[in-house]
Order: C-alpha cells, then sequence, then structure tokens
C-alpha cells in the first residue's frame, strides 16, 4: 500500500526554518570582543529576510502528515492554498524506486529495494 503526503513550501514553515537559522547577534567590528545583540527589529527584519530568500529557492519540505489516499493530499493542497502564500504543492507517494528504464535500485550496503518519494499524478495511476 502507498502513503501519500503533501511537499511544497508555505510561508509559515518558511518563516519557521527562518526563525531557527537566523542568528540574534552580530559580529563584533572591533577583534576578540562579544558578538552585538540585534535589537528586535533588526532581528525581525534578518527573519523576514531569509524567509523571502526561503521562498524564492527552490527546497521543499514534507507539509502534511501521510495520507491513506490521495484525495486527502488533495484536499490538505486546497487548504493550505486558501490559508496564505505557498508555492510547489505536490501530492507524492511513497513507493519503492526504479531507475529510467523501470529496473529497480538496489541499495549496495543492505542489498533491499531503495523506497522514497515520487511525484504522483492521478493519471498515472492504474484502474482494474
Amino acid at each position: 500500500m502507498s502513503t501519500f503526503a503533501v511537499f511544497g513550501m508555505t510561508l509559515d514553515v518558511a518563516i519557521a526554518e527562518a526563525r531557527k537559522a537566523t542568528p540574534n547577534t552580530k559580529p563584533n567590528p572591533i577583534p576578540r570582543e562579544p558578538p552585538i545583540q540585534l535589537t528586535q527589529a533588526e532581528w525581525a527584519a534578518a527573519v523576514d529576510e531569509q524567509a523571502a530568500a526561503i521562498m524564492a529557492s527552490r527546497k521543499v519540505r514534507q507539509l502534511s502528515q501521510t495520507f491513506d489516499a490521495p484525495q486527502y493530499a488533495e484536499q490538505f493542497i486546497e487548504m493550505a492554498a486558501k490559508a496564505g502564500s505557498c508555492r510547489d504543492l505536490r501530492v507524492r507517494a511513497r513507493c519503492k524506486l526504479t531507475d529510467a528504464e523501470g529496473k529497480p535500485l538496489i541499495d549496495a550496503k543492505t542489498k533491499v529495494q531503495k523506497v522514497g518519494w515520487v511525484n504522483y499524478s492521478p493519471s498515472a495511476r492504474k484502474v482494474a
């Protein structure tokens, strides 16, 4: 059974990542002196710049929990689009990976077929 999840980037996730990555100090121009503490306004501006850079990049993250069916992931995409700024929202399925010729990819260390996230498209699904 496949598992489905939504991958992409939203402004809320970008801001959360920027808050974690943005330091609240800056280097002191005087050697061997402690770093200079940023004011709240300076730090907020730095976080906004970092969040804008994250939104402009191609980096995506898993935004949702895993779902049993793709229609639930599509509903999540609809709600995320209504909630605010987002980009590159896609449903991905967790399945066994194959190369371009359809041969399974085998992990060299464990000798087991690799499993990963692959873009899911409703037209590619098999109808019985």
